[in-house]
């Protein structure tokens, strides 16, 4: 199976600052700061999923913040994901639950004494320090198996309280909730272009070779499946 070792913006470029992702929440741990590196985070494994890799080594101190900027997040350890089915989308559940593992032990400043088991088993104890609208969606990764990436159920979280707002208002003008709902975000658009940037250059493999077009497929049938466990994620906060 393919390793690769994901470098830095420009090899030739010695400015580009990094910090682990530990390093990072160190310094930046309020609940919106936390969010805000979590969701890009989540961006960018998403964006190494649909490119038909998944994370080899998954921990902070494997975790780049690029720029000074939670826009820049860089996976160090990459490795391809299997091109059977089952196994795929094995790797990238395994992959979205060490995100929301490691997401849960920053908030609560315990991952290096957290292991999945005792998680699972005291969640509710835990739940206390995560962001209230998000316990729904780490219990259902947790202690469900949901296979559900965050950014994305934050996007369905969105449509939600687009729906209550037009409930509690009478009702929102037909143009402006079209725009709402399929207009992405400035952030979502800035970190697609510099997930481009950041994970076309690894070590050992041209630009063209990252793309495996034989997992494709493998890879479409996933993510379908991941979005139609967030529909019935979202419905169960409802």
């Amino acid at each position: 199976m393919k390793r690769a070792t994901v470098t830095s913006l420009n090899s030739n470029n010695n400015s580009v600052e990094s910090v682990t992702l530990s390093e990072w929440v160190s310094t930046h741990h309020s609940e919106e700061e936390m969010r805000s590196i979590f969701l890009n985070m989540d961006r960018a494994l998403k964006y190494i999923h649909e490119h038909g890799y998944c994370i080899d080594v998954f921990y902070p101190t494997e975790i780049n913040v690029l720029n000074n900027n939670d826009n820049y997040v860089q996976f160090k350890k990459l490795v391809e994901l299997s091109k059977e089915y089952d196994i795929a989308k094995e790797m990238i559940k395994e992959d979205i639950f060490r995100s929301s593992f490691i997401q849960i032990g920053m908030y609560t400043n315990s991952l290096n004494h957290l292991n999945p088991n005792f998680l699972r088993e005291n969640f509710d104890s835990f739940a206390q320090f995560i962001p209230t609208d998000d316990v729904p969606y780490y219990r259902g990764v947790v202690q469900r198996g949901a296979s559900v990436y965050y950014c994305e159920y934050s996007i369905e979280r969105r449509k939600r309280d687009i729906e209550d707002l037009e409930k509690q208002t009478g009702g929102i003008d037909e143009a402006d909730k079209k725009v709402i709902e399929s207009t992405p975000s400035d952030a979502e658009i800035t970190n697609k272009k510099v997930n481009d940037l950041i994970y076309r250059q690894i070590n050992g493999m041209s630009e063209a070779a990252f793309t495996n077009i034989a997992l494709i497929p493998i890879v479409i049938l996933i993510i379908i499946s991941i979005v139609m466990s967030i529909i019935l994620l979202v419905n169960l906060i409802g």
